[in-house]
């Protein structure tokens, strides 16, 4: 067998679906994806940042982009974005799964409104958009999904209660689902990144830059992530390479959640 670059790797003129694509982690994979060849759906909340992002993506050199505006924890509207993505396209080739919040309390202080929207966006919008997407991915035989996770889903946190449950959820659903589909050509795998700063944690490590100092001391590479260097792991799930992986959840940690630095006082 010959090997090239775009054999084991390549994603140009893939239909990549990024949910939760505006902003943060998935706007990040989404320019990433455009550079690389890929034709991109975009679904967000909002139509508006739904459009602007389609067109700044344009405006980097993507092939085509739309945008459709869905809530995620309404299936009905998911269902219809995706069905505008696939009369624009005529195909579905992957999909990645980014939309995410968080509401950091005690379990005795957030209310059960907050708990429940917190996994309903983190946890049910992707089994929303994975049955959508599986609509028209089974019938052809073909498919990549990729659920972004959390570290928080195999490491606890005081106040993450709701949003650790949302996190380990994903991964249990995506090993269901792999064994399920697999057969019928579609992947479906975890990304899980360690500490990296966007929207939704933002406000929480500027409140306690001390901790968050003591966060990235523990990291074994000594840094925190940053979005760009999720996007290879990504491309590389998304790619014909990824053909026999399926059901695993990738962390994209700097090796933390094979252990930290902490080492003993020798004096004790």
């Amino acid at each position: 067998m010959n090997y090239t670059l775009d054999s084991l790797f390549g994603v140009k003129d893939e239909v990549i679906v990024v949910c939760g694509g505006t902003r943060g982690i998935g706007r990040e994979i989404a320019n990433g994806l455009a550079d690389l060849g890929a034709k991109l759906a975009i679904v967000a909340t909002k139509q508006p940042a739904c459009d602007q992002a389609t067109e700044e993506l344009k405006a980097r050199g993507a092939q085509d982009a739309i945008g459709c505006a869905a809530d995620v924890t309404d299936f009905a509207a998911v269902q219809a974005a995706f069905a505008k993505i696939f009369e624009h396209y005529q195909t579905i080739d992957g999909l990645v799964n980014c939309a995410g919040i968080n509401k950091a309390l005690p379990l005795l202080e957030i209310g059960m409104a907050d708990f429940n929207h917190v996994v309903d966006v983190n946890f049910k919008g992707i089994v929303h958009c994975c049955k959508a997407a599986g609509t028209y991915m089974l019938p052809a035989h073909k498919g990549r999904i990729v659920n972004v996770s959390s570290l928080s889903a195999l490491q606890g946190k005081a106040k993450y209660t709701a949003y650790s449950a949302s996190k380990a959820a994903i991964n249990g659903f995506t090993r269901a689902l792999s064994t399920e589909w697999c057969a019928q050509g579609i992947n479906v795998n975890v990304l899980s990144p360690g500490l990296v700063v966007t929207d939704i944690n933002r406000a929480t490590v500027m409140a306690n830059p001390d901790g968050y100092r003591r966060r990235i001391e523990a990291i074994p590479r000594g840094v925190p992530g940053r979005v760009e260097w999720l996007v290879g792991p990504v491309v590389m799930l998304l790619s014909p390479g990824s053909v026999h992986l399926t059901g695993q959840v990738i962390c994209v940690d700097g090796g933390i959640s094979t252990g930290d630095t902490f080492v003993m006082d020798k004096k004790q």
